[in-house]
């Protein structure tokens, strides 16, 4: 928030001054010798930071001289630095005895009275500052006026509005004499990860002030009472975290401080850094972190949010200095593991001003947020915004007074599927808690179903780590990426309508694509499984591409996107040593001569497809089966485009 600080510059003047204290403020009472001096005094206290010390001071001289409109000026300005709840009475009374004199005041005056819910009162405020013209007025101070004019008529507007929905304490032991905030939940919506500020608290008195707790949602819905995770935590302050889809990474926020660093092992590069921690199943703990590298600098790096396949990541940075504001950034994970270097998000998300504690939905489109920058009801509010076509974040939209309100507004989580959000208030009980609050259609995301499955060898059934990744199948856009992690499968963000590829790869097998579709008017499957069986590469090993398009009765290649030919080409230029023989096949609809070449041309139509694309054309041989190998019936359409394929057989 802005500061006041009308009265830093004629108070260290004047504590300059020989003999006397001007008074800069005119028409006023002349004060008193003996206010005079307890305002000297108070100016003395606060150029040594003795702030409650120099409000005292102020006391005696504005009762010796009630109408000392300097005193009061000066009591605002250390009530602000302080957070004084009084703040704004006392600046309120310095503007009635001279509201001229500091017009600038007036915004001040409003902007205190908006972020504590006094919304016509801000608008009166707003309203007397105009009254003098606006001739003169610096760009610096037109800019906060609209800013603070935009929220106050979104505010006057907003609360005119009847709320329908209202939140509620989240079921179970999520509660106590302890803050919670910062959270984050997995792919399944039944494990979160928060930060628990046990100061005073007494719950983990081995651990710091704010740790990195878990719950679980249990079956009836109610959460489990927390716990600090193991591995992760430090006498120093660990909090922020984010986890992945799969529940076995988090990357968190460390704050280094002068005892303990960044608590144990770890290193850092400015005053807050983001750190990633993995599961060990060895260990059954996590790893303490290590420094996340690109994405950190020597400003500041918090609130991270992960995609939920883990490879894109949201965090809010800061410049170095005090009190900067912070913009939302984006990294990528790369092939290697690490992380590219941080953009600013492009698009209407980002002002001037704040924005922090960003959460990305696993539809990957939506994205909540929360920000003073826009128009909202007072300090920090939560916004969505949607990402576009172009890759760039909307116009956001504030979620309202069902979930905002006067003070800061942060911390919201959204379920998987769409249609419940979870975030931390301390309304109530005084304690950071978690909320719930089903979520208005225009606020939702879009509905996620969990893609799980193994991955495992088709002759020995051994479980396998593979990579699989979910791409659309109607374009090739990646969805999500993950690796099958042995016997505890993979899970991935599955959005509700569509056609979808599943391709999984392993070095040393034959690599699989597997279709899902989700069709308009379907319920969605909240949680499909897939068992994938890969075989070895071997000599004779083959498999069947069936979904690469060709015109209707012609070898000639559809001009679409063909995931099947694309993976191929991928396989091929990952195993340079390999011979592969090529192999069409057809269903029996016309005369066998006709299908026999048809399916030999469209065998040589995908050999031409490596060729275009620079495979070695003798790495590859075709032939043409036609009708002649059948894998099911030619009898209904189903089995028919099943026998309309095409073959690829290991030779070498």
């Amino acid at each position: 928030m802005t500061g006041i600080k009308y009265a830093l510059r004629w108070v260290l003047a004047l504590a300059k001054v020989v003999g006397a204290v001007c008074d800069t403020m005119a028409q006023q009472e002349k004060p008193k010798r003996s206010a005079k001096k307890a305002y000297t005094e108070a100016i003395s206290l606060y150029t040594l930071g003795l702030l409650p010390e120099a409000a005292e001071a102020l006391d005696v001289a504005i009762a010796k001289s009630p109408t000392y409109a300097n005193a009061w000026f000066f009591k605002a300005q250390i009530f602000k630095e302080m957070n004084h709840p009084e703040q704004d009475e006392v600046l309120s009374q310095a503007l009635a005895l001279d509201g001229s004199a500091y017009r600038k005041g007036w915004l001040e005056l409003a902007e205190m009275q908006w972020t504590s819910g006094r919304y016509e009162s801000a608008k009166a405020s707003l309203d007397r500052f105009v009254e003098g013209g606006l001739d003169g007025v610096s760009q610096q101070t037109l800019e906060q006026h609209r800013w603070i004019l935009a929220g106050v008529e979104y505010s006057l507007e907003a609360m005119a509005t009847p709320v329908d929905t209202m939140a509620v304490p989240v079921p179970g032991n999520l509660s106590g004499k302890a803050h919670m905030y910062y959270g984050s939940v997995d792919l399944s919506g039944n494990r979160m990860v928060f930060t628990l500020d046990n100061e005073g608290a007494s719950l983990a008195a081995d651990l710091g002030g704010e740790d990195i707790w878990e719950a679980l949602r249990l079956p009836n819905g109610d959460w489990t009472a927390p716990k600090p995770l193991r591995g992760i935590n430090t006498p120093t302050n660990e909090g922020a975290p984010a986890i992945s889809g799969d529940g076995r990474t988090i990357i968190f926020t460390v704050c280094a401080s002068l005892e303990y660093g960044y608590g144990g092992k770890r290193r850092g590069k400015g005053s807050c850094d983001l750190f990633e921690s993995t599961w060990n199943d060895t260990l059954q703990a996590w790893s303490q972190g290590k420094n996340l590298g690109a994405p950190n600098s020597a400003g500041k790096e918090t609130q991270p949010s992960l995609s939920s396949d883990g490879n894109t990541l949201l965090f809010a940075r800061a410049p170095r200095g005090l009190h900067q504001p912070t913009d939302l950034f984006v990294s990528h994970r790369l092939a290697h593991g690490g992380w590219s270097t941080p953009k600013r998000l492009e698009g209407a998300v980002n002002t001037p001003r704040y924005e922090e504690s960003p959460f990305l939905h696993p539809d990957g489109k939506t994205l909540y947020f929360s920000s003073d920058g826009h128009p909202g009801l007072g300090d920090l509010d939560v916004f969505v915004s949607r990402k576009l076509p172009d890759g760039t974040w909307g116009e956001p939209t504030n979620l309202g007074p069902s979930i905002n309100g006067p003070g800061k507004d942060n911390s919201l989580m959204v379920m998987p599927r769409g249609n419940e959000a979870m975030f931390s208030s301390d309304r109530e009980t005084g304690w950071d808690s978690f909320w719930t609050i089903p979520l208005k259609e225009e606020a939702k995301p879009i509905e996620v179903a969990t893609l799980k499955g193994v991955v495992q060898d088709a002759t020995t059934l051994a479980y396998l780590e593979a990579e699989v990744s979910l791409l659309d199948a109607t374009n090739g856009q990646t969805i999500g990426r993950t690796m099958s992690n042995g016997e505890e499968g993979f899970m991935m963000p599955l959005p509700g309508l569509g056609s979808y590829t599943l391709e999984v790869s392993k070095e040393g097998y034959m690599f699989q694509s597997v279709s899902y579709e989700q069709e308009e008017g379907e319920a969605l499957n909240r949680s499909p499984f897939k068992a994938i069986a890969m075989d070895k590469i071997e000599e004779g090993q083959g498999l069947d591409l069936n979904a690469i398009r060709f015109q209707y009765g012609s070898a000639t290649l559809e001009s679409t996107y063909q995931g099947d030919l694309e993976r191929l080409h991928a396989w091929l230029l990952e195993n340079p040593g390999l011979e592969i023989e090529i192999i069409g096949h057809t269903d029996s609809i016309g005369s066998v001569p006709y299908n026999m070449q048809l399916s030999l041309d469209r065998a040589e139509s995908v050999k031409g497809f490596m060729v275009e694309r620079g495979i070695d054309e003798g790495r590859m041989t075709t032939d043409g089966k036609g009708p002649l190998l059948p894998i099911d019936t030619n009898r209904t359409e189903e089995g028919r485009a099943r026998n309309r394929r095409v073959q690829v057989v290991v030779i070498r």
